[in-house]
Parts: structure tokens; C-alpha cells; sequence
């Protein structure tokens, strides 16, 4: 397979290959700890691979192009269950906030956390509220 970059030392090769490897490799360890988990390891794995190799950029190229179906398809564009993701996000948000309170152990908090971040990430997602508070943001931004 041809380089990427023909330019770039064999160095410069080796060690952002072995980095990009090894985020991606951290992932199944990491990955089911609270907060956002493995997702900012897959990015920057597959970004410091996609500086060197055609098939990693193809893969996040490939990724960017079918999330909005996958987000369709999570989340339809019917009422029932429109009002079915956010009384869920609402239930986990309760149970997630109940936890935190009443947890004593710090991985319990931590679970909680991760908990109430999830439904937080749910209810955005949800009715495309997420697309609205950007397309905000970025007119804010524009003054």
C-alpha cells in the first residue's frame, strides 16, 4: 500500500500509527467507564490514523456521512415515540440524580454521573434539539 504522505520520516510514521493503535486498543478498557467513555479515543485513534493510511480516512469520511441516518433511525420522526425517548431520559435522569444523592461509595457517584449524562445526551438528541441549540450557538457567535 502507498504512504499517505510520502514526505512524512519513517519516525513520524511509526509513532503517530503506534499512538492512534493504541487509543484504539484503550477503548474496551475505558470505554464502560462513566462520562463519555471510549468515543474521544475511537476520534483520536482513527485521527492520528487517517494522517497516514486512506482506509481510516475513508472510515471517518464514512462515519460522518451515515450519522444522520443512524440518528433518524434511533430517534423517528414519530410523536409516540418522540414522547417515548424523552420520558425515558426523564426516568434516567431521576433514577441517575437519586443515586448521586443517596450513594455513598465514590464509583456509585461516578455511575450517576455517567447516568444523568446519558440522559442529558438522549433528551438532546431527541426531536433534534441538538441541531437547534447549534444552529443558536452559531448565530450567537456571528455578532
Amino acid at each position: 500500500m502507498p504512504k499517505k504522505n510520502p514526505n512524512n520520516p519513517w519516525w513520524k510514521v511509526l509513532a503517530t500509527d503506534t499512538l492512534g493503535v493504541l487509543l484504539l486498543l484503550l477503548v474496551p478498557f475505558l470505554g464502560p467507564l462513566p462520562g463519555p467513555g471510549g468515543i474521544p479515543l475511537i476520534i483520536a485513534g482513527f485521527g492520528l490514523l487517517a494522517v497516514n493510511h486512506d482506509w481510516a480516512d475513508n472510515a471517518i469520511i464514512y462515519v460522518r456521512r451515515h450519522s444522520e441516518s443512524l440518528r433518524a433511525v434511533v430517534f423517528p420522526n414519530i410523536t409516540w415515540a418522540k414522547w417515548s425517548w424523552d420520558l425515558f431520559a426523564l426516568v434516567l435522569l431521576s433514577f441517575g440524580t437519586y443515586l448521586n444523592f443517596t450513594a455513598e461509595h465514590w464509583l456509585m457517584k461516578a455511575i450517576s454521573i455517567g447516568i444523568m449524562a446519558s440522559s442529558t445526551t438522549i433528551f438532546m438528541l431527541n426531536r433534534g434539539r441538538i441541531d437547534w441549540l447549534d444552529k443558536q450557538l452559531r448565530r450567537t457567535g456571528k455578532k
